[in-house]
C-alpha cells in the first residue's frame, strides 16, 4: 500500500480570514490543531507550576528525582508543542493541513497523561479523568481513527500499571517521600493546594470540552436537518419523503387490510407567475402552499416539496376516497388562498392527482408514485384546477 502524500492545499485565504471567535469546527484542520495543541498545553503548565512550588515550599515531602524527572517531562512537552505551534502559525499561510501535528499532539497528550499519573500517584483518578476530557475536547476537532489508536496504547499501559501496582515492587506514589496527610487525615496544605489546582484546571479543560461538543452536536443537528428539510419550505425533501414512503409502503405491505395513499400536486402556471411578478413572488406562493399543505396534515402524514412547484403527501392508512377528499379540500383553499408579495395579492391554483396501494399493478413505493404522478399530468392535461384518481385516470385511458 502506498502511503498517502500529506494534504498541503494552498488555501491562505481560509486561514487568514476566518474569524478565531467563530466555530473551530468551520476551521482549517491546521488552525483546529493550533487550538487543539493550546488546550493541551494547560496541563503540563497547570501541573508544573504546581510542582515546582511545592518543590519550594515543602521539599521535605517529595523526592526529588521524581520531581525532577516530572519537570522534565512536561517541560519536554511543552518545549514539543510550543514547537509545533511556532512552526504552524507560519505553516497555516501557505497549507491549510498538517497531519503530524495531530498525531504528536494526541499521542504525546496520552503518554504524559499516562507517565504522570502513575508518578503522582493517581493513575486512577485524575489521570484517567484528563484523558477522558482530553479525548472529549479532540474528538470533535481531530482525526478519531488516531484517537482509537491513542486509547488502544492507554489501555495497554493501564494494563502495566495494574500489573506494575498488584506486584509490590514499584511505589504506587513515588513522587512523595511520606503520606501527604497530617495524623488526623487531614491534608497538608500543599497537597490541598495540587487538589484545587488539579480540580481547576480540570473544570477548565471540562468547559472547553463542552463549548467544543456543544458546538459538534448543533453542527450535527443542522447538516441532518439539511440532509431532510427543504431549506425554503421547510418541508421535507425528495429523499427523505421517498425513503419515508418506502418505510410505509413495507409496513403497509405487512398488514392485509391496510392501504397507503399517496397526492401529488403542482402548481398551476408556476413558470408564468416567476416570469411576471418574480421570483420573490414565486416564493412566497411556494410557502403558502407549503403551509396550507402542513395545516391540513394529520401528525403521522408526511408532506414533502418533490421537486420544483411539485409537492407529495403521504398518507398513511388512508383509502383512496379519502385521499381524494383531502386533495380536494387542499384545491378548493389554495385556490381561495390570496398570496401577498411587493405589495401585489396573488391568487394561484394546483392541479392533483391520487393514488392508493393496493392498486393494480403497484408494486413498491416508485410504484405508488408513478401511479399519483401519472394521475396528476391527467389533471394538468385535462385543464387543471382538479383532482384526477389514478383509477379515473385508468378507466379514460381504457375508455
Amino acid at each position: 500500500m502506498t502511503q498517502q502524500p500529506e494534504l498541503s492545499s494552498s488555501l491562505p485565504e481560509d486561514t487568514d480570514t476566518h474569524s478565531w471567535l467563530s466555530n473551530p469546527l468551520d476551521w482549517p484542520h491546521i488552525d483546529r490543531m493550533i487550538l487543539l495543541a493550546s488546550l493541551v498545553l494547560i496541563c503540563p503548565v497547570a501541573l508544573g507550576g504546581w510542582l515546582i512550588g511545592v518543590a519550594w515550599v515543602a521539599p521535605d515531602w517529595v523526592n526529588r528525582p521524581v520531581v525532577y524527572a516530572l519537570l522534565t517531562l512536561f517541560g519536554c512537552h511543552i518545549l514539543l508543542l510550543g514547537s509545533f505551534l511556532l512552526a504552524a502559525h507560519y505553516r497555516r499561510r501557505k497549507h491549510s493541513h498538517w497531519s503530524r501535528m495531530e498525531s504528536v499532539i494526541i499521542f504525546s497528550y496520552a503518554l504524559v497523561c499516562l507517565t504522570s499519573s502513575w508518578l503522582t500517584g493517581t493513575q486512577f483518578t485524575a489521570g484517567l479523568l484528563l484523558l477522558l476530557l482530553g479525548v472529549n475536547i479532540a474528538s470533535p476537532l481531530a482525526s478519531i481513527h488516531k484517537l482509537k489508536r491513542a486509547y488502544g496504547l492507554v489501555y495497554i499501559g493501564l494494563a502495566i500499571f495494574i500489573v506494575m501496582y498488584l506486584s509490590g515492587n514499584f511505589s504506587h506514589a513515588p513522587l512523595f517521600s511520606r503520606p501527604p496527610y497530617q495524623a488526623d487525615g487531614s491534608p497538608v496544605m500543599f497537597w490541598f493546594v495540587f487538589e484545587s489546582v488539579l480540580a481547576i484546571t480540570l473544570l477548565v479543560i471540562l468547559y472547553i470540552g463542552l463549548i467544543v461538543t456543544e458546538r459538534w452536536s448543533n453542527r450535527e443537528d443542522l447538516y441532518r436537518e439539511m440532509s431532510t428539510v427543504d431549506g425554503l419550505t421547510r418541508l421535507t425533501n425528495r429523499r427523505y419523503f421517498i425513503e419515508r414512503g418506502e418505510s410505509e409502503f413495507n409496513r403497509t405491505q405487512r398488514t392485509p387490510t391496510a392501504q397507503l395513499s399517496c397526492i401529488m400536486l403542482d402548481i398551476d402556471h408556476f413558470k408564468l407567475i416567476n416570469d411576471t411578478h418574480g421570483h420573490d413572488a414565486g416564493d412566497a406562493v411556494l410557502v403558502k402552499i407549503s403551509e396550507i399543505m402542513m395545516d391540513n396534515a394529520r401528525q403521522y402524514d408526511e408532506v414533502g416539496r418533490y421537486g420544483g412547484e411539485e409537492f407529495a403527501i403521504l398518507l398513511p392508512a388512508t383509502p383512496l376516497e379519502n385521499a381524494y377528499k383531502v386533495a380536494e379540500r387542499l384545491r378548493t383553499r389554495i385556490a381561495a388562498a390570496e398570496i401577498q408579495c411587493n405589495g401585489q395579492t396573488l391568487n394561484v391554483t394546483a392541479s392533483f392527482g391520487v393514488a392508493c396501494y393496493p392498486y393494480n399493478d403497484i408494486q413498491d413505493m416508485n410504484g405508488l408514485l408513478k401511479a399519483a404522478d401519472t394521475a396528476l399530468y391527467a389533471a394538468k392535461h385535462g385543464g387543471r384546477n382538479q383532482v384526477v384518481t389514478a383509477r379515473e385516470q385508468q378507466l379514460a385511458a381504457s375508455g
